[in-house]
């Protein structure tokens, strides 16, 4: 019978390469199947900021966002357009699906005018729910 000593015993060897192969090929497999949701943001559009910290919208999953830059220029999916054109394009968006919301994000130093015409063009069409964008203080 043959008796080690402690001097000598290094333990048993793990080989964790294939863990390693595994745990790669997992991250690489949700970084591809991961998809990711871009925002659209007008960058000409500087919101007003709304001091007490509080957000007055909340996105939802059937969300169309109208921008509204200083010069009273309409952007809608980065296209600018008229109000004849955001009229059309958001009563034929409601003849299709009735559920939606309109987020308007209008610059600070627009006229008011300009709000309340997509306001009124959103009343006109029926859309059941429209917001406006503020930017809060961090």
């Amino acid at each position: 019978m043959r008796i080690r000593s402690r001097d000598n015993d290094q333990g048993e060897i793990i080989n964790i390469s294939s863990m390693i192969d595994v745990m790669f090929i997992l991250i690489i497999f949700f970084l591809v199947t991961t998809t990711f949701k871009e925002e659209e943001v007008d960058h000409l559009v500087k919101l007003p900021v709304e001091s007490r910290n509080q957000s007055l919208t909340q996105t939802a999953g059937n969300l169309i966002k109208v921008n509204i830059r200083e010069n009273g220029a309409y952007v809608l999916q980065g296209k600018q357009v008229t109000g004849e054109e955001l009229f059309k394009w958001l009563s034929e968006r409601s003849e299709k699906k009735a559920d939606f919301k309109v987020l308007i994000r209008c610059d600070q130093e627009a006229k008011h005018l300009y709000l309340a015409n997509v306001m009124s063009i959103c009343r006109d069409v029926g859309v059941p729910k429209a917001n406006i964008a503020i930017k809060t203080e961090q």
